[in-house]
């Protein structure tokens, strides 16, 4: 299977985009880029987003108009990013580029190597990055990814219908192996397996529900679609954290939506579903903190994306969406030292300016923790 690659620019970089997309095609590689893929009449943000979200590999292309243009550009570099947590540091998954001399945003120089299109032997580099991301890619289709005492394989459903409207689903789950806790992978895949085939029935268009004088001039756009992947965030012998992203069009809406969906097990004898107050003696003191806390880091996060300050309507945004409201805390994470909070596109700020998260350490929460509490499964012998 050919690596998908999908790749970021800014309109006025379109010539140069299509460039590089003929020359990955000639590297065996499978590119996605909107001028190329985008039919007469299809959802063009619904199918950049699923193209965006089944990619192996995210390029960047960055210049002087893309690194200071805000819009999609800027929400595909973001979400990006963000995507980077839930893969293992040696992962090719972001490649940036560089076609010209410009300033390379801090959220993204901070963490990842670019490779400036301008110096000689910088398409090599591109071709090496590819080679690794691709052997990465086959590995763990054969042997799965390790986490914890698992290993974990990614199945895939694909479902599609004419109609007016008619459906497209891809839905991946995760399958689980382990020689040292069998019951455990039984039961954790029969749950996701249970979920992803619940979801595909749910996503299923129903027949004798059709409006073809509605959508007989809509073309590829009167598609219902559903598309959801998931990441392995943290593994340990008792405690196992996962996230999907999970996103939703239907036919003759203006705009996809995306959300998560986040499960938290302890396994300490049987398989248990963590809710985010199990882990507090004083829930109600945890999310206060925790709104500070993530009201705080989310200013900063923006600055960094932006280089400038929040606006007071901007930090309103960020108080209406992470306020002292258990529900704005309901999509997160655990790893080995801290709770990662998730927040989809819109829920903090504008659409354009895509996912945000933040990290809350257990040392900011020492006074509210359980002192026998699941976040100390979290801290043990296997770790992604």
């Amino acid at each position: 299977m050919a690596l998908k690659v999908f790749i970021s620019y800014a309109k006025e970089d379109r010539e140069s985009a299509e460039h590089y997309y003929e020359l990955l095609a000639k590297e065996g590689v499978s590119p996605w880029v909107d001028s190329k893929h985008l039919l007469p009449g299809q959802n063009w943000e619904a199918e950049i987003e699923r193209a965006f979200s089944d990619a192996n590999v995210v390029v960047l292309l960055l210049s002087k108009r893309s690194v200071t243009k805000r819009g999609f550009v800027q929400r595909e570099a973001n979400d990006a990013i963000e995507r980077l947590r839930y893969k293992q540091l040696t992962d090719i998954y972001v490649i940036p580029l560089l076609l010209e001399p410009c300033e390379v945003p801090t959220h993204i120089a901070a963490r990842l190597q670019y490779v400036d299109l301008n110096v000689p032997g910088a398409w090599d580099q591109v071709k090496a990055a590819l080679r690794l991301a691709s052997e990465q890619q086959s590995i763990e289709l054969e042997h799965g990814v390790v986490a914890g005492p698992f290993n974990v394989f990614t199945e895939r459903i694909e479902d599609n219908w004419d109609g007016l409207p008619g459906h497209n689903i891809e839905i991946e789950y995760p399958r689980f192996q382990s020689t040292s806790k069998p019951d455990v992978a039984k039961e954790l895949s029969a749950l996701f397996v249970g979920r992803a085939y619940a979801d595909l029935i749910d996503a299923r268009q129903k027949p004798w529900e059709q409006e073809p004088e509605f959508f007989k001039t809509r073309g590829a756009a009167a598609v219902n679609g559903c598309w959801e992947n998931f990441a392995i965030v943290h593994a340990t012998d008792r405690f196992l954290s996962l996230t999907y992203d999970v996103g939703l069009y239907y036919a003759g809406a203006a705009h996809p939506n995306y959300y998560y969906v986040t499960y938290n097990f302890e396994y300490v004898d049987k398989v248990r579903k963590l809710e985010l107050t199990d882990f507090f003696s004083d829930s109600q003191g945890a999310i206060k903190r925790i709104s500070e806390i993530c009201i705080h880091e989310l200013s900063k996060e923006y600055w960094h994306r932006t280089g400038e300050t929040p606006s007071d309507f901007q930090i309103e945004s960020f108080k209406n969406g992470a306020g002292e409201d258990a529900s704005h805390f309901k999509t997160y994470t655990v790893s080995a030292d801290r709770f990662t909070f998730l927040f989809p596109t819109g829920q903090v700020s504008g659409y354009a300016m895509g996912r945000w998260s933040v990290d809350v350490s257990f040392y900011e929460l020492l006074s509210y923790l359980r002192e026998d509490g699941p976040h100390l499964h979290a801290v043990a012998s296997y770790n992604l």
